[in-house]
């Protein structure tokens, strides 16, 4: 009857996924907000947010989202710590992108 395995499509859809529009580095001012975007070329494809190696996970000051084939992250209230490598992998491929922050000036 042929192979054609419901995972078939999974497996398919994984060898075609590709980035569409990558993470670029990013600065902004401490206590500002930020955001970094993915667009991958298929819809509804989970993804694993990660800074300099640690995943993240969605809280107040950071807010991860998918809407379609649109993959945000979105930072509030930016800290000097929060500085770093940030990079988003789905099913083999990869992006990233640097957030530098500037710290405030007082006279």
């Amino acid at each position: 009857m042929g192979d054609n395995k419901p995972g078939g499509i999974i497996a398919a859809a994984k060898n075609r996924l590709q980035v569409v529009r990558g993470l670029e580095d990013v600065e902004v001012p401490e206590c500002e907000s930020c955001t970094f975007e993915v667009t991958l070329n298929l819809a509804y494809i989970e993804g694993v947010w990660t800074r300099d190696g640690m995943q993240l996970k969605s809280k107040p000051n950071c807010r991860i989202s998918m809407h379609g084939k649109k993959h945000s992250l979105i930072l509030n209230r930016v800290a000097l710590g929060d500085a770093g490598q940030f990079s988003f992998q789905a099913n083999g491929i990869q992006t990233a992108g640097r957030l530098s922050v500037r710290g405030k000036v007082t006279q």
